[in-house]
């Protein structure tokens, strides 16, 4: 039997947080609220990644959003539709409807938190949404993105490339040692999977090149996909970066661990410094894609409380 969640908690003297319940559509979102006793003025909407749910992978979005709290930021994360404690269906979950429930949250946090300054704060796919729907969020002043990539992918196979340089400097690494070596002999590595992390690309685009030559053959023509679209298509768009506008700060924060980081930031970097925009864009040494430990989670939490900050002083 399952336990009822507690609707409100105390998690810090003077700071509580309500489980929520956010119209979107048709679909009933569950959130968290979290309240300060002492308000900054700024609330803080989480946007989290494709497959993810509001805690954030290894529970970085809860961590954040209390640490943020003891600043005096007010929060809301939420799990989209088809995910965690959500409705809908996992299944038909796409970036339109990630769209529809961000803006359903923002307004809802604009609605019901006593703190009228909104920033939002995405990972992954969730802060590509946020800048696509930045039309659509009224009243959102500020945007945390942490690891986010173009919404396509066309470049996937050079990507891939880079991507196995990357991965094959760490196995090299690893073969220098005499227990990776133990390993091996006892069964313990998994040779095919090595194998298929520095190779399975090139496998991956000759069949792909088979499959559109049968399509060509045929006259058939394929249907696309409305799931995640951050490694489908032929080119990475920029279209939807034309949300971004001056009214609007923000701070992009990648890890130089994640092999993906340098293409995404900059594809993002070039048209924010084209336009002028009041973008910044900090990379973490060493950390991978999801800031997994707690060095690189504590600079993260510093950074967004400093940009929460920096928002609620130019308020006053």
């Amino acid at each position: 039997m399952s336990q009822a969640l507690i609707p409100v908690i105390e998690v810090a003297p003077g700071l509580t947080e309500q489980t929520v319940s956010i119209p979107s559509a048709d679909t009933a979102l569950c959130g968290n609220m979290l309240t300060p006793g002492s308000a900054s003025g700024v609330t803080v909407v989480f946007s989290h990644g494709w497959s993810g749910n509001r805690s954030g992978p290894h529970d970085l979005v809860t961590q954040l959003a209390r640490t943020l709290g003891t600043h005096g930021h007010a929060s809301l994360r939420f799990d989209f539709r088809g995910r965690g404690e959500s409705g809908g269906q996992g299944l038909e979950t796409t970036l339109t409807t990630m769209a529809d429930d961000l803006t359903a949250a923002v307004a809802f946090a604009s609605e019901n938190a006593s703190a009228k300054r909104l920033v939002v704060l995405g990972i992954c796919s969730g802060g590509n949404v946020a800048v696509g729907s930045l039309p659509r969020l009224k009243g959102v002043e500020g945007l945390i993105l942490l690891s986010v990539y173009p919404f396509s992918d066309g470049d996937a196979f050079s990507r891939d490339v880079h991507r196995t340089w990357h991965f094959a400097r760490q196995y090299w690494q690893k073969a220098m040692r005499p227990e990776t070596w133990k390993r091996l002999f006892r069964g313990d590595v998994r040779v095919f999977q090595v194998l298929n992390v520095l190779f399975g690309h090139y496998m991956r685009k000759r069949k792909k090149e088979d499959m559109e030559d049968a399509t060509r053959k045929t006259g058939a023509q394929s249907a696309p996909t409305q799931g995640e679209s951050r490694k489908s298509g032929k080119e990475p768009p920029k279209k939807h970066l034309v949300s971004l506008k001056e009214g609007v700060r923000g701070v992009m924060i990648y890890g130089s661990a994640d092999p993906d980081a340098a293409a995404g930031r900059r594809y993002f970097e070039t048209y924010v410094e084209a336009h002028d925009l009041p973008i910044a864009f900090t990379e973490l040494a060493g950390a991978n894609h999801n800031f997994s430990s707690v060095p690189w989670k504590a600079e993260i939490a510093e950074q967004a409380v400093s940009f929460c900050n920096s928002l609620a002083d130019n308020s006053q």
